[in-house]
């Protein structure tokens, strides 16, 4: 393994810029943590492709624009793309850079206020850093040094990078990213009761073609305590909408 004598000197110097956060020293900072994500994102989509269904495209991308004006503070340069894929999933990159498969809009029936949550749900994994902090912790410091220096080997770093995003988060940051989702959902003018349908559509979808959800259920599990997790926090809220009231 190659060694780096200065590193210590530069961890120190790293967290004592960027803070301590929720679940360890901050590594990146948001500059580094964007730059990663377009790195990583522009790398991603062209293994996977762009869809060109402008009718698509400008709906998630105007969807996507209320979002991102919701989920505010902190500040992101959100940008929410369309892949053309029919698998049903979607992905957040660091930065916010995220990419929403076509496969889901197609389940979802373009529904804008189910889109909306999911999209939420997503900018959430971005404002929370779940994705930031999961690249620290899974990268290691090496690799991470490397890239904030610019050092040559940053195409490999993207590709990890959108290995990484495809895997799954832990329970708790896929609670916490369904809460914070619903906020925004509601703060940008759609009904976040919509949630309630979207994880009840997965659910049946599950058991009825697994083969177009393996992808999407590997990285957002879908359960019944996070539907009633879902319906306890709007019911704490006090709202009330088309696919669900208390």
């Amino acid at each position: 393994m190659r060694r780096w004598g200065f590193v210590p000197v530069l961890l120190v110097g790293l967290i004592v810029v960027s803070g301590g956060c929720k679940g360890g020293p901050r590594l990146l900072s948001q500059e580094d943590e964007i730059r990663l994500g377009r790195e990583a994102g522009d790398d991603f989509e062209r293994q996977y492709g762009l869809e060109h269904d402008q009718q698509i495209v400008g709906m998630v991308k105007e969807i996507g624009r209320n979002i991102a004006a919701a989920a505010v503070p902190p500040n992101y340069p959100y940008d929410f793309r369309v892949l053309a894929r029919k698998e049903v999933n979607a992905n957040a990159f660091p930065g916010g850079r995220i990419y929403v498969w076509r496969g889901l809009v197609d389940v979802l029936n373009r529904d804008r206020d189910q889109l909306a949550w999911v999209m939420g749900h997503e900018a959430a994994h971005v404002a929370r850093r779940h994705v930031t902090r999961r690249l620290e912790r899974e990268l290691g410091y090496e690799l991470l040094i490397a890239l904030v220096l610019g050092r040559k080997g940053a195409a490999k770093t993207a590709r990890l990078v959108g290995s990484l995003v495809m895997l799954d988060y832990g329970r708790d940051q896929e609670y916490e990213a369904d809460r914070y989702g619903l906020l925004y959902t509601q703060r940008a003018g759609y009904d976040p009761t919509a949630a309630v349908a979207v994880l009840q559509t997965f659910q049946k979808l599950q058991g009825r073609e697994p083969s177009k959800l393996e992808i999407f259920f590997e990285t957002h599990p879908g359960n019944n305590q996070r539907i009633n997790a879902v319906k306890a926090y709007i019911k704490e809220q006090g709202w009330s909408g088309k696919y669900y009231t208390p």
